[in-house]
């Protein structure tokens, strides 16, 4: 009884025993707790709870307290308002209705194809009932109409179908040939960011120059090849030598600082006018330089300056030890010589080979080369 619910009453008013045996002869009063003399509390059944307040207040007694317990009285609560239960009903029978349904369309990735031509063909060859539908038969119907796309695949998210796309590149003729990516330069692969076509390397692997690293091509969903730009950023490490051989007895030819001067100005090749210098150097190296001097003139004259600087032969000898620093330095002039023009030096090194007064350097220059 307790568990479909109660009423509990506390009530103020005098002559108390006799009013509740009035009352319990007409309803079932129980729990009846007398607290003072005019002063109680009593329950009856939920159902009988608007029947037992009408006849306290009949009899004089002020009601200071109205509780209700139970599952009857939460159920009345809730379902009592029919327009609350009449919509609840109708809103469960709706999206009963309406869930399997599709009802928006989205197209991701599309450039030159329209979105809306995509929707109109699923729409008008395809059921939107999600129960009746099969998206790899949406994915294989797209695909086959649509001469402009490589890739597609479809996903329902809720109520909505997502159709995601990729278009082909223009043909050959538009983009010209698709050329792979090819190593310029010996190296090692460091790192591979693959945005279209094919790798044909992988990370850790030593590539020499002219080694095909993307193609540009890749195998679609379907199994088919398809032409594609080769796009990718690959890290390359590379590394460049500069060798340098110090002798440690040796003849060096240098200038001793004497030079002496020839002038001849010359009109088209030929020349008209010469000074000069005696020279008697017993060796020496010239220098020639041209210079333009028929400016405010007619005639286009030029400067022959002919420069002759005296030579002599330096017998040197230096230990490999005392010249370590200036070695090293041109080696790795050597090495700078050699490298390519690296995005980032990231590490440096040489080793020496002494052998019967000569020693030999080779210096390494380790650098990053990002292809692509």
């Amino acid at each position: 009884m307790r568990f479909c619910g109660y009423t509990k009453f506390k009530i103020k008013g005098l002559n108390q025993e006799k009013n509740l045996n009035i009352l319990s002869k007409k309803i079932n009063v129980y729990d009846v707790v007398r607290i003072e003399k005019n002063l109680s509390t009593l329950k009856v059944k939920y159902h009988e709870s608007k029947k037992a307040k009408k006849i306290l207040l009949e009899l004089g007694y002020e009601i200071l307290l109205e509780e209700n317990h139970g599952f009857s009285p939460l159920f009345f609560k809730i379902f009592g308002n029919i327009s609350v239960v009449s919509a609840f009903v109708l809103a469960t029978i709706l999206y009963a209705i309406q869930s399997p349904m599709i009802w928006k369309y989205q197209v991701l990735g599309q450039d030159k194809l329209s979105a809306q031509e995509i929707v109109d063909f699923v729409k008008e060859n395809y059921s939107s009932n999600k129960l009746k539908l099969s998206t790899k038969q949406v994915e294989g119907g797209i695909y086959h109409n649509f001469e402009e796309i490589s890739f597609v695949s479809v996903i329902i998210k809720g109520q909505t179908m997502v159709i995601n796309i990729k278009e082909k590149l223009l043909p050959e003729e538009i983009y010209g040939d698709f050329e792979p990516i090819v190593a310029e330069f010996d190296g090692k692969v460091k790192n591979i960011e693959l945005v279209s076509g094919t790798s044909c390397v992988k990370i850790g692997d030593y590539v020499k120059k002219g080694d095909i690293l993307v193609e540009p091509n890749y195998i679609d969903s379907f199994g088919q090849e398809q032409k594609v730009k080769a796009d990718a950023k690959i890290t390359l490490e590379v590394y460049a030598v500069g060798d340098y051989t110090h002798f440690e007895e040796r003849v060096e030819v240098k200038r001793t600082g004497r030079f002496v001067i020839i002038d001849e100005v010359q009109l088209f090749g030929l020349t008209v006018y010469t000074n000069k210098e005696e020279n008697t150097f017993s060796m020496s190296e010239s220098e020639v330089k041209f210079k333009d001097i028929s400016k405010n003139l007619l005639l286009p004259l030029k400067l022959k300056r002919t420069t002759i600087y005296e030579l002599e032969i330096e017998y040197i000898t230096e230990k490999y030890q005392d010249a370590e620093e200036k070695i090293l330095q041109k080696a790795r002039e050597k090495a700078l010589e050699n490298s390519p023009n690296y995005d980032k030096i990231i590490d440096e090194f040489y080793t020496v080979k002494h052998l019967s007064g000569t020693s030999t350097v080779s210096y390494v220059i380790v650098g990053e080369i990002i292809a692509g």
